[in-house]
């Protein structure tokens, strides 16, 4: 998963920032805003959130790929670690991992938790589970 780069460029600049000004406002370095305009690596969780805040937009409409929701963008969209969600669910960050990657379908009794940890409804997950 990656940054949408030209839409992180367009609201900066919309909101008439330069890189600078926003990697103060977001606490890193201008290298780092740098880096995700022209290379689409995601900032850590809690920057991306951050990131989306400051530029007045929710993240998955930052993200590429991400519109159909997976429990990637919507950890990220929530600023969680997966270790997070894991821990809220009462299963290993390994279980968890092999989940958000598809590698296992989201069990029935994971939705309720999921549902209300990113505030969406339970039908969102219907897709993914089994």
């Amino acid at each position: 998963m990656r940054i949408r780069r030209e839409r992180l460029r367009h609201l900066r600049r919309k909101r008439g920032l330069t890189q600078g000004q926003l990697a103060v406002a977001l606490g890193c370095s201008r290298a780092a805003v740098s880096t995700w305009e022209t290379t689409g690596r995601l900032p850590r969780p809690h920057r991306l959130q951050l990131l989306a805040n400051v530029l007045g937009v929710p993240v998955v409409q930052l993200i590429e790929g991400s519109e159909a929701p997976s429990l990637l963008s919507l950890r990220l969209s929530a600023g969680m670690l997966a270790k997070d969600v894991a821990r809220k669910l009462r299963v290993t960050n390994s279980t968890y991992s092999h989940v958000e990657r598809g590698r296992q379908k989201v069990p029935a009794r994971w939705l309720p938790v999921l549902s209300k940890t990113f505030g969406v409804p339970v039908e969102l997950f219907k897709p993914l589970g089994e």
